[in-house]
């Protein structure tokens, strides 16, 4: 099994189921915000983190610093949403590679995903999967609960700071989303979190705390996973200096293809 974020963004039950940046990169645009978010995941009850996730994200672009502190607690991955190329580049700081994935990969892997199961399967589960539907429900103290028999969000939000930082966000989200699904063939596909990620957006929210409920069905185990996500609306000094690393590593890590990058990372583990 390929180890990627489970960050609740997309694929969250995966163990169940060019030209690059040169040099230091562009300024910020005015059409974006730059923010942080922490994001720590964790299994049912446990107190130790699955996972854990520093994105941040500045001047339209989006760097995501994943570790796995039950294995290491340095840098695991990093990936780099790099929106106007349309393009994600992921980096391994031990190997010192680099991959690139085009966007439109992207979307048309997830289409067929889409397709495929909707044409193909019979299991209730995987057509909820990529066609979900949820009953919704939200609070006045900010509490946001979409059910189904399939799966069940429970999301503690907070205001965005600008309706721009909300939308950076839930645009992130889905194309991260859709990328791990991805890079982890037979994970769930993230079309359920992305009908989470557009209410969010459409209140102007971004989650604090979010609870992922899977009851036991056909073909299916019971999970349960949260995620706790502390946001800050400014970048902190070691985040400058984090990105000023990351575009050096963009210059100078040897480029590779991107299956040769993941085959590489299952035999290192």
């Amino acid at each position: 099994m390929r180890c990627v974020r489970t960050w609740l963004v997309l694929s969250p039950l995966a163990p169940m189921l060019g030209a690059l940046f040169l040099g230091v990169l562009p300024s910020a645009t005015a059409s974006a915000d730059d923010f942080r978010i922490q994001t720590d995941v964790y299994a049912a009850k446990s107190k130790i983190p699955l996972s854990q996730n520093t994105t941040l994200f500045r001047a339209g672009y989006v760097y995501d610093y994943l570790i796995h502190p039950q294995r290491a607690t340095s840098v695991d991955r990093v990936a780099v949403f790099d929106k106007a190329h349309g393009r994600f580049i992921v980096l391994d700081p031990a190997r010192k590679v680099k991959a690139e994935v085009k966007t439109d990969e992207v979307l048309l892997f997830a289409s067929k995903q889409q397709e495929f199961v909707t044409a193909k399967s019979s299991n209730a589960f995987n057509k909820f999967a990529v066609d979900p539907e949820f009953e919704t429900d939200f609070s006045q103290d900010g509490e946001l609960k979409m059910t189904s028999p399939h799966m069940t969000y429970e999301l503690k939000t907070m205001p965005a700071n600008t309706p721009e930082a909300a939308a950076q966000y839930r645009e992130f989200s889905d194309w991260y989303g859709r990328f791990n699904t991805m890079s982890n063939p037979g994970s769930t596909p993230p079309f359920a979190r992305m009908a989470v990620n557009a209410e969010l957006v459409k209140r102007g929210l971004v989650p604090t705390e979010v609870h992922l409920t899977v009851p036991t069905q056909s073909g299916v185990k019971a999970a349960s996973l949260r995620s706790e996500h502390h946001v800050s609306w400014r970048l902190l000094p070691r985040d400058a200096e984090r990105i000023e690393e990351t575009a050096n590593q963009l210059a100078t890590f040897k480029l590779v293809d991107f299956d040769q990058f993941e085959r590489s990372k299952l035999t290192k583990r």
